[in-house]
């Protein structure tokens, strides 16, 4: 039955990761969005996970669900690659610590929330 809760999850996920990059992409650039669900997920992720909610369902759901679709790093990749096969470096490389070093804090500073 978790399976249930994981797809029902995704789909929130999935759809809020939709709305997310509809908006930011409306005031930047397609990676700069993809770097936002990045991020922010990693920060949700972290308070989630030092919260250890009671119930295991729940944090399935968000976990594993909500938060597994809303980020991407399957887009993270396809832009990173496509930054540097239109050799735009130097936005590569913020492109990378934005969503590797981001990540990384967010979640830290999720964790400690």
């Amino acid at each position: 039955m978790e399976w249930i809760i994981v797809a029902i999850g995704g789909g929130v996920g999935a759809t809020l990761r939709y709305l997310v990059q509809l908006l930011v992409k409306r005031m930047m650039a397609s990676y700069w969005a993809t770097a936002s669900v990045n991020v922010l997920g990693s920060l949700l992720l972290g308070f989630a996970s030092h919260e250890a909610i009671d119930s295991s369902s729940m944090m399935t759901f968000l976990t594993v669900g909500v938060l597994g679709a809303f980020t991407t790093f399957s887009t993270f990749a396809f832009e990173m690659v496509n930054l540097m096969d239109t050799k735009k470096w130097g936005t590569a490389c913020l492109n990378l610590s934005t969503n590797l070093i981001g990540g990384i804090m967010a979640f830290s500073m999720g964790w400690i929330l």
